[in-house]
């Protein structure tokens, strides 16, 4: 099996190229009907865009009285050529407010407070990976206690670091130990000073990525948590 690498440094500034890898979910579970046959998931056309609440709209017009009069008339929210219909591959598409298939668009990225205000709009930058460059991610120094940054930090996503030699070996343990010695995570990132987004791939998302150790005798786990969202406050500090 062929691990992607990521190229961090530890404590000591000295830095190495290391495989990691994802948890993929299995389920042992079988879901069976009341008859214990085994049954299976189906995705079904539930309804298309001009039998929807806009769709709708641009037939008949805003007002919901008129909509609503025309539901119990001639249920223009059924279309029964489509309803119902088993579907396969189901490519995302994106739409304008005529409900038409678009091909070119401008992205924006809104930005919004802990109350949920927007407070700024601006253009999507395009972002390049960041986690195979010559300069490795840094060790910030930054140690964060496990249960506070579990509950400071929404993790999305986590990975597993990996050797693939003595060397390997003893550059992770030893980050894995000191870690598990002070039972807390540590913030890696770009920048000078480790504490910038990491981006895992050109296009993706900048995250916040922590270290978690974990050792038992010459045993180690060291894991990379991902996080692109915290949590804060509504209340200001005082």
């Amino acid at each position: 099996m062929n691990l992607r690498q990521i190229h961090i440094s530890n404590p000591k500034e000295r830095n190495s190229l290391v495989g990691f890898k994802g948890f993929p979910l299995v389920s042992n579970t079988i879901k069976t009907d009341k008859e214990g046959i085994p049954t299976i998931n189906k995705k079904i056309m539930k309804g298309v865009s001009t039998t929807s609440l806009d769709g709708l709209k641009e037939g008949i017009g805003d007002d919901l009285d008129k909509i609503a009069e025309s539901l119990i008339v001639s249920d223009p929210e059924i279309d029964i050529q489509t309803l119902g219909k088993f579907l396969t591959n189901t490519p995302r598409v994106l739409v304008n407010d005529s409900l038409q298939v678009v091909y070119k668009v401008n992205k924006k990225e809104k930005v919004f407070n802990p109350k949920g205000e927007l407070v700024e709009e601006r253009d999507v930058k395009q972002l390049f990976s960041n986690i195979l460059g010559d300069t490795p991610l840094k060790w910030s120094g930054k140690l964060l206690p496990k249960e506070k940054a579990f509950n400071k930090f929404v993790f999305i996503r986590s990975y597993q670091l990996q050797h693939d030699s003595g060397l390997t070996y003893d550059f992770l343990y030893d980050i894995a130990k000191n870690l598990n010695d002070k039972n807390s995570l540590m913030l890696i990132g770009s920048g000078a000073k480790g504490i910038g987004p990491v981006i895992f791939q050109d296009g993706g998302t900048p995250f916040k990525v922590f270290l978690e150790g974990r050792v038992k005798d010459d045993q180690y786990m060291l894991l990379m948590h991902l996080s692109n969202l915290e949590l804060k406050s509504l209340n200001k500090e005082k």
